[in-house]
Parts: structure tokens; C-alpha cells; sequence
């Protein structure tokens, strides 16, 4: 069986002062190859034990039709414009 792509965020608050603090939108996330959904959770409660009753969101992840796109930002981190990237 072939190991599939997850993207894989946490859940809990960031505790450092950045755009993804409160807000899981913009977080990147974590991009894991595993059997099924529930082994990338588990990969991610090793990564971040303290984390684990906050929890994961874990998506089944397909890189192949991502567009990007530049999201400007005033001074307060709201969102002010986007830019394509293509």
C-alpha cells in the first residue's frame, strides 16, 4: 500500500507572536506521508505530546493544484491585499 500526504496542523495557540497565532488559516502546516489520517495524527502527537488535547487537523493533502498567493499584511497582521504568485 502506497503511504499517502497529509498536511497536518496544530491545533493549539501558538505561543510566539506571529500571524498563524490565533488563527490556523494562515499556519503552513506539516506535510507527512503515512498510511491513513489517523497514523499522521499519531506522527504529530510525537512531534508535540503537549499538544494532544488540543489536537490536529489532518487533511488528505494532493500538492499537484496548489496556487499561491501573497497575502500583504498592515502592521496590526490584518489582511490588507493579495497578490497572485503565478
Amino acid at each position: 500500500m502506497e503511504k499517502k500526504e497529509y498536511r497536518c496542523t496544530r491545533n493549539a495557540l501558538y505561543q510566539h507572536d506571529c500571524i498563524g497565532r490565533d488563527n490556523l488559516v494562515p499556519r503552513q502546516g506539516y506535510y507527512i506521508r503515512a498510511n491513513c489520517a489517523e497514523e499522521a495524527w499519531e506522527e504529530m502527537a510525537k512531534r508535540y505530546p503537549d499538544e494532544t488535547e488540543a489536537g490536529f487537523t489532518v487533511q488528505e493533502w494532493d500538492g499537484k493544484n496548489v496556487k499561491v498567493v501573497e497575502v500583504k499584511r498592515d502592521f496590526d497582521g490584518n489582511a490588507i491585499g493579495y497578490e497572485d504568485e503565478r
